[in-house]
């Protein structure tokens, strides 16, 4: 019995044995075609890369918290400065960034239809708010909803929103002058708060038609789900980071990127709008009026199948044989809801960071501050207190050359991103090509290439005088990425400009901006945050301007 027993003993620890040779060498093989196949990708094709992390690719400095991920893409972009392109690896996901600005050109304008995607894929069955937004569309649907929607952002309807824009304005700004009463005529705030509640309320009537005061209402609907919709620090920047990284395993496991709660909330206000001003004709200077307008209109086309615009112009040339109108596809609700939505999203947020660091370097460069409030009062006076025009505000040159040079130093979007949707051969400076094929991911480096010291001398330096246009001037504006290149480039861009500008026109009429107690300078930026954010804020003091004697 107990040889039997032995031999039991013995024929089970072989098979457990076994059972753990198994075990431990399937790990090794999925850990083998999961990671180190993936790893040697670049290797195999002979592009330039930094040796990755494990799972966690060459970005394991900014997931664990050590870095903001601009250093760590702005870093191997020096690093491979004798390259056009070179390799990252997105956890395990491999991407060519260009660093190239000539190829980046080339890539995003002449050989558009190669990269015509964004990485991110939103069912739009399944997501169908945000899997209908523009940037998430592709191919012919994005072709013809841009074509579409391009007649709503053009000079002439932002001119329709600006006295919107400018009655808010100066509304808000009283709202904060009063908040320097009784404290010696200054009050110390933090910029990031205060330029989402400005970008909230004229995002808000801009867009849906709804007049909110977030200075005095301060926990309004608006407010309270626009901040968490933009929260990149927890669980929002977590969810944009999967949607960007793992693009088909979040449509795999359906998961959406926003909650029910934003969907119904947004859905009700649009709609509700919508079918109150069809019941009673409103018609009122928003996007909702151009939305509502574009759902109806037929576009025309010349005879090569080029849209033709209200103009009468066919990508800017005039044209004489002008084909049938054509309806290029069918609105459903949720069509326009996402586009409202998105055109929000982009208000609330992208403006608020552009806006708090352009306040930040107004603060800290004071000779900046003080030609540019020298403009201000010009217009003020020539104005005769009658309100700020589109057209005026476009004549202010140092006003926007200061614009300009905030999103050269500070682009909200620190890369953009492609998809190849059809084979493409890259090619280095040594003449060494790689073929991209279908589905491959590139990122460009906005921040990066805008603090590129071969770009832009003095980088770090805060100097408008780059975008002067009296031919004084050092930069070519197609360097400056923070809004995107080419036909994808973001389409609100103008109104984004327009927002920011106006902002800034009616603040130094009546403030002026300085350095506080508790402003960091120079910024360091917030690791834990997605997007471009101050480590500590960003804290200004805004001092009452006393009238000129």
């Amino acid at each position: 019995m107990a040889l039997v027993a032995g031999m039991a003993s013995l024929v089970t620890g072989w098979l457990f044995s076994l059972e753990g040779l198994l075990l431990v060498g399937s790990v090794a093989l999925l850990y083998y075609f999961l990671v180190v196949s993936v790893h040697r990708y670049f290797a195999e094709r002979g592009v330039a890369h930094e040796r990755p992390s494990s799972v966690l690719g060459n970005g394991s400095d900014f997931l664990l918290r050590r870095r903001h991920f601009t250093d760590v893409l702005e870093q191997l972009y020096r690093r491979f400065r004798r390259h056009r392109f070179f390799g990252y690896f997105d956890f395990l996901s491999p991407i060519y960034v260009i660093r190239d600005l000539e190829l980046v050109k080339q890539i995003c304008i002449k050989d558009f239809d190669h990269f015509l995607n964004h990485r991110i894929q939103l069912d739009e069955n399944h997501d169908p708010l945000f899997g209908r937004a523009l940037f998430a569309m592709r191919d012919t649907r994005w072709r013809n909803m841009r074509a579409v929607l391009s007649p709503a952002f053009t000079g002439s309807k932002m001119r329709q929103m600006f006295g919107l824009i400018t009655a808010y304005c100066e509304a808000a700004v009283r709202t904060i002058e009063g908040e320097t009463a009784g404290t010696g005529g200054y009050a110390d705030l933090e910029m990031k708060e205060l330029f989402r509640r400005f970008g909230n309320d004229i995002v808000a009537t801009c867009a849906f038609g709804i007049e909110i005061n977030s200075f005095r209402d301060r926990t309004n609907a608006f407010y309270t789900l626009g901040k968490e919709l933009t929260n990149l620090d927890g669980i929002q920047g977590l969810k944009f980071l999967a949607f960007s990284s793992f693009p088909r395993l979040m449509q795999l496991l359906r998961l959406r990127l926003f909650s029910d709660k934003m969907t119904r909330f947004f859905r009700h206000v649009v709609l509700d709008t919508i079918g109150q001003r069809e019941r009673k004709r409103i018609i009122r200077p928003d996007m909702i009026h151009l939305l509502m307008e574009a759902r109806k209109q037929e576009l025309k086309f010349d005879e090569n199948g080029n849209v033709v615009h209200h103009n009468g112009t066919a990508n800017g040339s005039e044209m004489d044989g002008i084909g049938p109108s054509k309806r290029l596809m069918d609105w459903t609700d949720d069509d326009l809801v996402a586009q409202c939505t998105v055109f929000f999203f982009g208000g609330y947020d992208t403006v608020s960071t552009l806006s708090a660091f352009m306040a930040h370097e107004l603060a800290v460069n004071p000779d900046v501050q003080r030609r540019l409030r020298e403009e201000v009062d010009e217009v003020r006076t020539a104005l005769a207190g009658a309100p700020l025009t589109y057209e005026t505000m476009q004549s202010m040159r140092y006003l926007d050359m200061v614009a300009m040079e905030t999103l050269r130093k500070w682009t909200p979007a620190p890369f953009l991103d492609r998809m190849c949707t059809k084979p493409y051969v890259l090619e280095d400076y040594d003449g060494h090509k790689v073929q991209l094929r279908k589905g491959d991911g590139i990122w460009i480096p906005a921040y990066a290439i805008m603090r590129d010291p071969d770009l832009f001398p003095e980088p770090d330096r805060f100097d408008p005088e780059r975008f002067a246009t009296d031919g004084k001037g050092t930069v070519d504006p197609s360097t400056v990425l923070a809004f995107g290149i080419g036909p994808r480039n973001c389409i609100g861009s103008r109104f984004a400009i327009m927002e920011v500008k106006a902002v800034f026109y009616y603040l130094l009429s009546r403030f002026q901006l300085e350095m506080a107690p508790a402003t960091q300078h120079p910024i360091r930026l917030k690791v834990t945050s997605l997007a471009p954010s101050a480590e500590k804020g960003f804290w200004i003091r805004f001092r009452v301007r006393q009238p000129a004697a």
